[in-house]
C-alpha cells in the first residue's frame, strides 16, 4: 500500500527522511537547543494499516450479514458502522474502497446473485403455476355450467316431447270429431232432403237451419284442428332446436374438458357477434356467394327483436351454401329439404294454404319489379315470443319466372301470421 498520504491536509514521511529508533527523538535546534518531538513514520503507517483493516473488516461483515454491497449513504445512517467520510479519507473514494476489498470478483457475491436469480425464476414459475391453476378452476366452472345447461335442455326437451304427445292425442280426437261431424252432416243432409221432398218449403227451411249449424260446427272443429297442427309444428321445431343446442353444449363440454388451455382463434382474431338481426343480415349479404337478399328482408330484420342475432347470421351462412348447390341448373341429386337438413337447418317446405289465404299480402314481396311469393322457411330458436324465435322466409325460383334461378330471402325476423297467430 506504500507510504502515500491517506489523510487530506497531512504530508507523508519524506522519502529520504532518516529512520528513528524511538517514538520520539531529540533534534538539535540551529541555535544549539533541543527541537520539539515528532511522530515516528512507521507508527503512522501502522496506524493507517489498522484503519484500512478495520474498514475492510466492517465491509466484509456487512456483506456477510446483508448479502449486498453497501452504499456510502447506507453507512451514513448507521452509527454502528464507520462513517463514509472516514473511509473516503483513507482510501480516496468509496469505489476505491470497494475495489481494494476485491468485492467485484467475490465468489460469495456471485453465488448470492445466482441464488437471487434462481429465486426470481422460482417466483415466476410459481406465478405461472398460479395462473394455470386459476384457469383450470375457471374451466371447471365452465364445465359445471355446461352440464347444468345440458341437463336443463334435456328436461325442457322431455317436457316438450310430452306436450307434443298430448297435442297429438288432442289432434287425433279433433280429427275424429271432424269425421263424426261430417258423417252426421251427411246423414242430416240426406234426411233433410227426404223431408223436403215430402213436406215442401217449411221442411226445406228447417233443413237449411240445421245445415248451417252443422257447417259452423264443422268449421270450428277444423279451425281447432289447424291450431293443434300449428302447435305440434312449433313443438317439433323447438325440439329440433333443442337437439341442436344439446349437441353444441356437448361439443362445448368436450372442449372445456380438454387439457388444452389455448383455444384456436382465427388468423385475424375472433370476430365479434352481430348486435342486431339487421346487422346479421347486412353481414350475411356482404359474404353471400349465391343467396339473394331483397329489400323486404332488410326491412323485416330491422323490426326484429330476436335476442340471438348470431344464430340468424349462422343460418344465413348455411342458406348461402344451400343456394350455391341450388344454383346448378342440373340439380344436385337431392331435394332442398334433404340438403337443408344435412346443413343443420330446420327447414319447412311451405306454409299452410289456410294461412296464405287469410293473409295473402304477408306472404308476397316485390323484388326488381317482380312479385315473389314466400313459402319455404327456416325456423330459428325455441320458446314463445319474437325475442326467442325467428323465421327466414324464402322464395325459391326455378328460372322459369320473372327472376333468375336461385334462393331469395324475403323476410327475416318475426313469425309471419298463420292459424295460431291470427
Amino acid at each position: 500500500m506504500g507510504k502515500r498520504s491517506r489523510r487530506r491536509g497531512e504530508q507523508g514521511v519524506a522519502e529520504g527522511e532518516p529512520e528513528q529508533n524511538g517514538a520520539e527523538s531529540p533534534a538539535e535546534d540551529p541555535q544549539g537547543g533541543p527541537s520539539p518531538l515528532r511522530p515516528d513514520g512507521r507508527l503512522r503507517e501502522a496506524s493507517l494499516l489498522v484503519e484500512e483493516a478495520d474498514y475492510v473488516y466492517a465491509l466484509y461483515r456487512w456483506v456477510v450479514l446483508t448479502g449486498e454491497v453497501p452504499k456510502a449513504n447506507e453507512w451514513l445512517r448507521r452509527e454502528d458502522w464507520p462513517h463514509p467520510d472516514y473511509v473516503i479519507d483513507v482510501f480516496g473514494s468509496w469505489e476505491k474502497f470497494l475495489a481494494h476489498a476485491d468485492l467485484p470478483a467475490s465468489p460469495l457475491l456471485a453465488r448470492l446473485r445466482e441464488a437471487d436469480a434462481a429465486l426470481k425464476g422460482i417466483g415466476a414459475r410459481e406465478a405461472a403455476a398460479g395462473k394455470d391453476l386459476a384457469r383450470v378452476e375457471d374451466l371447471k366452472r365452465q364445465v359445471e355450467t355446461a352440464k347444468r345447461r345440458r341437463e336443463a335442455a334435456d328436461a325442457e326437451r322431455a317436457e316438450l316431447s310430452a306436450r307434443a304427445e298430448r297435442l297429438a292425442a288432442s289432434l287425433g280426437r279433433a280429427e275424429e270429431r271432424a269425421a263424426q261431424a261430417e258423417a252426421h252432416l251427411a246423414e242430416r243432409r240426406a234426411a233433410a232432403e227426404e223431408a223436403a221432398a215430402g213436406a215442401g218449403e217449411e221442411a226445406s227451411a228447417e233443413w237449411l237451419t240445421a245445415h248451417e249449424a252443422l257447417q259452423d260446427e264443422l268449421e270450428a272443429v277444423r279451425a281447432h284442428r289447424d291450431g293443434l297442427l300449428a302447435q305440434v309444428e312449433e313443438l317439433q321445431e323447438a325440439s329440433a332446436a333443442d337437439a341442436k343446442s344439446i349437441s353444441r353444449l356437448g361439443a362445448a363440454l368436450a372442449e372445456a374438458s380438454s387439457p388444452t388451455f389455448s383455444p384456436e382463434t382465427e388468423e385475424n382474431g375472433p370476430v365479434a357477434a352481430p348486435g342486431t338481426v339487421a346487422e346479421a343480415v347486412a353481414r350475411a349479404q356482404d359474404h353471400a356467394a349465391h343467396l339473394v337478399f331483397t329489400q323486404a328482408a332488410h326491412d323485416s330484420a330491422a323490426d326484429s327483436p330476436y335476442r340471438r342475432p348470431a344464430d340468424v347470421l349462422e343460418a344465413l351462412g348455411r342458406l348461402d351454401e344451400l343456394a350455391t348447390m341450388y344454383a346448378d341448373p342440373d340439380g344436385f341429386g337431392r331435394s332442398l329439404s334433404q340438403a337443408a337438413g344435412e346443413l343443420g337447418l330446420t327447414w319447412k317446405g311451405n306454409v299452410s294454404e289456410l294461412a296464405r289465404s287469410r293473409k295473402p299480402n304477408q306472404y308476397t314481396i316485390t323484388h326488381d319489379g317482380a312479385r315473389l311469393e314466400l313459402g319455404p322457411h327456416v325456423a330459428i330458436g325455441s320458446g314463445s315470443g319474437a325475442g326467442f324465435i325467428a323465421r327466414i322466409y324464402l322464395h325459391v325460383a326455378d328460372g322459369s319466372g320473372a327472376v333468375p334461378r336461385g334462393l331469395y330471402v324475403g323476410h327475416v325476423g318475426r313469425h309471419l301470421p298463420d292459424t295460431t297467430t291470427g
